[in-house]
């Protein structure tokens, strides 16, 4: 049995991304795909949309939403994360370094609560602005924990997603489904290395915990 590496998780613990095995596995392969797939810009999208489309069952108005989504959110910060990996300033596009994040989670909060502005103004439905409020919630705190410790920003946004499903989608199999897609992405970053079983841990409850309150108090 190979040696264990206790200084990658000393390491992760303080906001550094944890280096794999030198081995490319076939785990790694299928967390790595895992970790694009449930990624934080993705899955709030596929979310909003299914949302939209169970409350309004018009494609127009749950396009409308979506593209919203992109503009305001996803795109603008994909593009700062991806400028500041360019010039340096930041190692890598999950911005793995935890101090790096002191930009990436205000600047991820203004573009969240302008979405949840733009939503309230154009009378979206109130499930949409919601959920898009139990976001922000999510990011506030992981933002918050992350002046001290680095937590999972994939398991946050995916436990927040799937809390969001289960509740406002009941009785289908998106709720379930996102649940699983929840834990398999916590598996996929502690199996790449990215964080540890905590961090993952901390922010499956940040993310299901914040968008329970969201649903509940924003009404």
């Amino acid at each position: 049995m190979p040696p264990s590496h206790p200084e990658n998780v000393t390491t992760a613990a303080a906001g550094i991304a944890m280096s794999p095995p030198p081995r490319a596995t076939r785990r790694h392969e299928i967390a790595h795909i895992v970790s694009i797939v449930i990624h934080p810009l993705l899955f709030p999208l596929l979310t909003l949309i299914v949302v939209g489309l169970s409350i309004t069952h018009d494609i127009v108005k749950t396009t409308v939403l979506a593209v919203l989504s992109v503009a305001v959110t996803s795109v603008p910060v994909a593009l700062v994360v991806w400028v500041q990996v360019k010039r340096g300033a930041w190692s890598d596009l999950d911005v793995s370094h935890r101090r790096q994040r002191f930009l990436l989670y205000p600047f991820t909060l203004a573009c969240l609560g302008l979405l949840a502005v733009i939503y309230a103004k154009i009378g979206v439905p109130a499930q949409a602005i919601r959920s898009v409020i139990g976001l922000l919630l999510a990011s506030f705190i992981d933002g918050a924990i992350n002046l001290y410790w680095k937590v999972s920003a994939h398991a946050t946004t995916a436990a927040a997603c799937a809390a969001l499903l289960w509740q406002l989608v009941p009785g289908t199999f998106w709720g379930p489904t996102a649940a699983a897609g929840a834990a398999l992405v916590g598996w996929s970053r502690v199996e790449l290395g990215r964080h540890t079983k905590g961090q993952v841990i901390a922010g499956w409850f940040v993310g299901a915990g914040t968008a329970l309150v969201a649903l509940n108090l924003f009404h």
